[in-house]
């Protein structure tokens, strides 16, 4: 928003100075106009040479004055170097104030935001250069010799000419319409937004949503009923006060307008159509600095977290905070804490552009081992009297617990499937550990045989494990009676002998044409992620199997650990946070209720079709209407073609509503064409453009092929079938 403030700046101050820098020249150019025509009349040259040569010399003047003070060829680089010479505080970088963020470096943008904090203290005391003091001085002083030389003119012809000429006068002002004298706009923004009331000239304006304006306008003679009309339906009437009339209204959104009034004689003057571009109080942002979204963490790290953040709005910010919902225990016991934090730093949200920071102490929030936390920043602006609102996406900090026992792997499963006996990877971990402090106290004897306990204890949560992962080779725990050599070589002989409780079939023959869908390796609860972590861990415990037979913990415990790590991750994965929303649903009609009224319940399996023919109807009758007009000499419209026109304006209008200065030159012409008495050649070309513009409104239609019937001779049908018959 800094950038288009920046921007609004400039448009004003390159207005200002060509205002400025435009009346002096036509000051300058005055003075030698009025000095030349006195001069011409004082030496007796005919009026009307002396009027060309006046103006020839004013036009002079003009063009010079113009083209040495840059009056149409001023641009923002020339106002910037301008600023960079004559305020020392902009420190020579009033230019980058012009350039596009995304064509800076970073110090470049540093210096931008710094510069342009400075721009905005010393905007309201910018003096621009000009010389309008000197500019009426040469203006007074030629009223004064133009006066002196008049005095020497011949008096009895200068009288019979005045009296003349006032009398035209007198006869041409009763023949033209009443217009506006004078006018001043004033735009009152809202005090929120700390910009300061401004005045224009120009009818079409932009502003701050919420800004009042003030209409003061003066007519050259009296008027009845004046009043604005916006977007062509709303109309507001002015007040009478002193000499004018005011007329004040508070804009939310862009609208054009036109002012109209009557003519003592009942007849009614419309003006142009003007625009109204209201800028948007745009929601505040934020920008978190430095911290991943998903924040893993165990009880020996650092558990206080730095949250930095950088708040921006356009006119200033009112309100911040930390959201911070704690999440505790599992399935359905889970339970939710909610906390709005305050940011340490700064104490009070202000300004436009915020640093803050902020101290998470997960302790002190009541994180325990096994816990989420659950984070996002809200900020609202200071917009009177509903602010905007902004929050950041949902941040995510998970406390490991490495302490508790895994007794499932998928908490969706609904059931315990781990048997009491099962000695969980923690516990062989803590029982490793313990054996390796007691090896000097304790036998040899003792330590191996212990060391092999822990491995057949492994070796069973191995199992077990692999059981989840469609194992079925090794789907039984504890001893197991297997199939020797000789058994094999009996079975292939015998299909149907049984060894103990192991047996031995041969393949079906239907095994090369049956499609098996759950084999060894797919066999499984899980989603491919936990499906190749449970894996991993697995074949990460027949390593620790394999150390703690070979008698040696020490080497076992690495793998143990990593183990238990994968089988943590494992059951955290599938642990989903949502935030919980609120659901009011809509009233019940209770005089609708059990009546089987179904007319307002529309087919959702239905196609809309549009007929184009229907839409903007009144702007296809208009265009019917221009086209008969167009050929004719004298195009003086009939009251039914100025109400079709009018019609098409309030369709066009409604375009314009939509798409903000579009359609905004062809309205104007339209009210001219409808209210102005113009000459035939104008009016033609007022409704060539006005027919143009029309055209671009309508939608293109598409041709669709239809049946067309042709009449078919005798003759051709008898050649048709001897044509077929020679075919064959």
């Amino acid at each position: 928003m800094r950038q288009e403030a920046t921007s609004y700046h400039f448009a004003q101050m390159k207005r200002k100075y060509q205002w400025i820098r435009g009346t002096e020249i036509l000051l300058w150019a005055l003075a030698v106009a009025l000095f030349t025509f006195y001069c011409c009349r004082a030496i007796s040259i005919a009026p009307t040479i002396g009027t060309g040569i006046a103006l020839t010399f004013m036009s002079i003047t003009i063009f010079v004055g113009s083209a040495r003070v840059h009056l149409f060829s001023i641009s923002e680089k020339d106002l910037a170097m301008y600023l960079n010479r004559h305020y020392h505080a902009l420190q020579e970088s009033a230019d980058l104030l012009i350039k596009n963020d995304e064509e800076l470096p970073g110090l470049q943008l540093l210096q931008k935001e710094k510069t342009a904090q400075q721009f905005d203290a010393i905007y309201p005391t910018i003096k621009l250069p000009h010389h309008m003091g000197r500019a009426i001085g040469i203006f007074g002083l030629s009223v004064v010799l133009s006066a002196i030389l008049s005095a020497f003119s011949n008096k009895p012809c200068a009288s019979v000419e005045g009296s003349a000429s006032k009398k035209i006068m007198h006869v041409e002002k009763g023949n033209l319409p009443i217009k506006i004298k004078g006018s001043t706009i004033t735009i009152v923004p809202p005090a929120y937004t700390q910009i300061n009331n401004r005045s224009s000239l120009d009818f079409n304006l932009k502003m701050p949503e919420g800004s009042n304006v003030v209409w003061d306008i003066t007519f050259d003679e009296e008027v009845l009923n004046p009043r604005i009309i916006f977007s062509g339906r709303d109309s507001v009437s002015l007040t009478k006060i002193g000499a004018g009339y005011r007329v004040e209204k508070t804009f939310k959104s862009s609208v054009f307008y036109q002012l109209t009034w009557n003519n003592v004689d009942s007849s009614t003057q419309y003006s142009n159509y003007y625009e109204i571009e209201v800028i948007k109080d745009r929601a505040p942002t934020v920008g978190i600095d430095s911290l991943n979204q998903f924040i893993v963490l165990n009880e020996k790290d650092n558990l206080k977290i730095n949250l930095n953040a950088r708040l921006t709005d356009d006119y200033g910010l009112s309100r911040a905070k930390v959201v911070a919902t704690v999440s505790k225990g599992s399935g359905e016991a889970i339970k939710f804490r909610e906390e709005k934090l305050s940011f340490d730093s700064p104490p009070k949200i202000s300004g436009k552009n915020v640093q803050v920071t902020k101290i998470l102490d997960l302790l002190r929030l009541g994180l325990q081992p096994g816990d989420e936390l659950y984070l996002y920043i809200e900020v609202e602006d200071n917009k009177t009297p509903t602010p905007n609102y902004t929050r950041t996406e949902t941040y995510f900090i998970e406390l490991q617990d490495t302490s508790s026992t895994i007794t499932s792997i998928e908490a969706g499963l609904g059931v315990d499937l781990m048997p009491e006996y099962f000695r969980s990877q923690r516990q062989i971990i803590i029982d490793s550990e313990k054996l390796l402090k007691e090896q000097r106290s304790i036998t040899k004897e003792n330590f191996n045989t212990r060391s092999n306990d822990l491995a057949h204890d492994q070796k069973v949560l191995r199992l077990r494990y692999g059981e989840f992962l469609g194992e079925e080779f090794q789907s039984s725990v504890g001893p197991q009676s297997s199939i020797t050599a000789a058994d094999a070589e009996n079975a292939g002989k015998n299909p149907h002998q049984h060894n103990g409780s192991a047996s031995y079939k041969e393949a079906s023959p239907l095994d090369d044409f049956v499609h098996a869908h759950d084999g060894d390796e797919e066999a499984t609860f899980f989603i491919e992620s936990i499906k190749s972590k449970l894996k991993a861990a697995v074949t990460i415990m027949w390593d620790a199997e394999l150390y703690l037979r070979l008698y040696q913990p020490k080497k076992s415990l690495p793998f143990q650990y990593q183990a238990l790590k994968l089988l943590k991750e494992i059951s955290q994965d599938s642990r989903i946070y949502v935030h919980r929303t609120g659901f009011d649903p809509p009233p019940l009609k209770e005089e609708k209720r059990l009546t089987g009224d179904l007319k307002e319940i529309k087919n959702s399996i239905g196609e809309e079709k549009k007929d184009h023919a229907k839409q903007y109807p009144n702007i296809r009758a208009a265009l019917t209407a221009i086209e008969k007009l167009l050929p004719k000499d004298s195009l003086m419209l009939s009251q039914k073609q100025k109400d079709i026109l009018t019609k098409a304006a309030q369709e066009l209008g409604e375009l314009e509503l939509k798409k903000p200065g579009a359609y905004l030159k062809t309205l104007s012409l339209i009210s001219s064409v409808i209210h102005n008495e113009a000459r035939s050649i104008e009016k033609k070309n007022s409704l060539l453009k006005i027919r143009e513009s029309f055209w671009k409104v309508l939608p293109q239609e598409t041709m669709t092929p239809q049946s067309r019937s042709a009449a078919t001779h005798d003759l051709d049908l008898q050649f048709l079938k001897n044509l077929e018959r020679s075919n064959l």
